[in-house]
């Protein structure tokens, strides 16, 4: 009975990581930032706030295991198979990273600012919505982009393998 080779199980948990933060990246570019963007600024606290209040959570928990496993999944990897292959890899830590690195420094202080807002803070919680909602953009591009780079990693890999075997 052959045994799992235990980095694959890892690959496949990093990747199972990686997807789920590039989904909540993923539905806002569809669908979920033009909504938001189109919701009077009293709405947009409320919905805001109370996403916040659950989502916070498991994301602290997601985006730093996220990178931590990439990161190692860096070092295991095999490099052999040139900035095509590795290259991808790479890209998808440097993209992850870039996120979390903007989501620290931009999202989550106007998230902190977002819970103490009420409705009469006017100009100051439209300038947060603009603000907010530009930078959760440019961050489900990357996570987006990301999100691809690790999967043609993976198909590069899959296609050596096949190839050399």
């Amino acid at each position: 009975m052959k045994i799992v080779d235990p980095f694959f199980l890892f690959k496949v948990l990093s990747f199972v990581i990686y997807f789920t933060l590039a989904s909540q990246g993923g539905f806002y570019i569809l669908s979920f930032y033009k909504v938001l963007q189109n919701l009077p600024t009293e709405s947009f606290i409320e919905i805001r706030k109370a996403t916040d209040n659950v989502i916070a959570m498991p994301l602290k928990i997601l985006y730093p295991s996220g990178l931590a496993f990439i990161l190692i999944w860096l070092v295991l990897a095999d490099k052999s198979s040139g900035i095509l292959g590795y290259g991808f890899l790479a890209a998808s830590f440097i993209l992850l990273a870039t996120d979390l690195t903007l989501a620290v420094n931009v999202n989550i202080p106007l998230n902190k600012i977002i819970q103490h807002m009420t409705v009469d803070n006017g100009g100051e919680a439209a300038w947060v919505q603009q603000k907010w909602l530009k930078f959760i953009l440019i961050r489900g591009c990357l996570s987006v982009t990301g999100y691809f780079s690790l999967t043609l990693h993976l198909l590069i890999q899959a296609d050596r393998s096949y190839t050399f075997h």
